[in-house]
């Protein structure tokens, strides 16, 4: 009988910078979509100078990727990144 392990609980971090931001803010989740709406949390609730090029591009259309290119851009790296759990 072969028994096949899954962690169920594949924790990833990402920091801030790692997302294309100024800080070391760590988020963390199982999913890339947990994750990712914690750094817009973030960054949205910053009012410092350091994120206000991030805040940009988030917010206004052009400022930066389009959100399919950065989707895309966020899953590869997703992919490569080791789980912390």
């Amino acid at each position: 009988m072969n028994i096949i392990i899954v962690n169920v609980n594949a924790m990833k971090k990402f920091t801030c910078k790692e997302m294309g931001g100024p800080c070391e803010e760590v988020h963390e989740g199982a999913t890339a979509m947990e994750i990712a709406q914690q750094n817009f949390a973030h960054v949205i609730a910053t009012t410092d100078k350091a994120h206000e090029q991030m805040r940009a591009q988030m917010t206004k259309p052009g400022k930066g990727p389009t959100k399919e290119e950065w989707w895309a851009w966020f899953n590869k790296e997703w992919d490569k990144k080791r789980d912390e759990a």
